[in-house]
């Protein structure tokens, strides 16, 4: 098979529930999804319905859809990989067969007040389909948040725990993480930082608002690779019309097949 296709799903179709799901998340290098995060359902509460599409190399592409409602969150995501060649080791004009790679998410997400925590549950059902094969899995997350005085928020928990299928006869494994993160909030300025125990153990994100239209967003990610350390710059910024938000992101700027472009749409009704 491709080398291309081990580094994007190194771990199987469970790189979707690392994927960043919009523009904001891409931007600031961690992730905001309030499935992932259920307790940011109250912590950070909207109104809005948001759609957002990326692409990659090789033709891969993602598209996600989030729908906010009070302490609820629901989310649709899917990632596609386009026309994929399947070779031996031996090198030959013509591939074998060529496939698509296709992957699904759909995820709810719930939180409640309990005094002054917040302690929020998501959960994703996950498809992944390659070839001739196909596997279903179920990931959970749990959460907790905390204020500490007006300008900070301490959150933690564990994310995509739960039960894996299997593809391909081969067994497979949630990618599940612990993890904490940090946020201040300075009228204007915005930073965000998160530690925990995956591929990405650390990650700062700042977010810059003007003229209360604007937001300009950046964010760098640690990678635990072999035999270094590496980081990865993101960036990008959204802009508000009316009751809409138009976002644009270049997600791991350097990456070593390439930056990710997300564009996004929300809609705060």
């Amino acid at each position: 098979m491709l080398a291309m296709v081990g580094l994007v799903w190194s771990q199987t179709g469970f790189d979707i529930l690392s994927t960043p799901t919009d523009a904001r998340d891409a931007s600031l290098g961690l992730t905001l999804n309030p499935i992932i995060k259920p307790t940011r359902i109250l912590t950070h509460p909207e109104a809005s319905v948001t759609l957002s599409v990326w692409n990659w190399v090789a033709d891969i592409q993602g598209a996600y859809m989030g729908i906010a409602l009070d302490n609820i969150h629901l989310s649709f995501q899917a990632m596609n990989s386009g026309e994929l060649e399947l070779r031996n080791d031996i090198p030959t004009e013509e591939p074998l067969s060529t496939f698509q790679y296709n992957i699904f998410n759909t995820g709810a997400g719930y939180a409640r007040e309990m005094g002054p925590v917040i302690l929020g549950l998501g959960a994703e059902l996950v498809y992944e389909r390659s070839l001739n094969a196909s596997a279903t899995s179920l990931s959970l997350n749990l959460a907790a948040a905390y204020p500490v005085g007006d300008h900070f928020l301490l959150s933690s928990g564990i994310r995509h725990f739960g039960i894996s299928g299997e593809l391909d006869k081969e067994s497979t494994s949630l990618p599940s993480e612990l993890w904490l993160e940090v946020d201040a909030d300075f009228n204007q300025l915005s930073v965000m930082t998160e530690i925990n125990n995956g591929s990405f153990p650390a990650a700062v994100g700042l977010s810059y608002s003007l003229m209360d239209k604007f937001q300009l967003m950046g964010g760098i990610q640690l990678e635990s690779a072999d035999p270094d350390l590496r980081l990865h710059p993101s960036a990008g910024f959204t802009a508000d019309w009316s009751n809409f938000t138009l976002g644009y992101s270049i997600y791991q700027l350097n990456h070593t097949l390439g930056a990710r472009h997300f564009i996004s749409l929300f809609w705060n009704y």
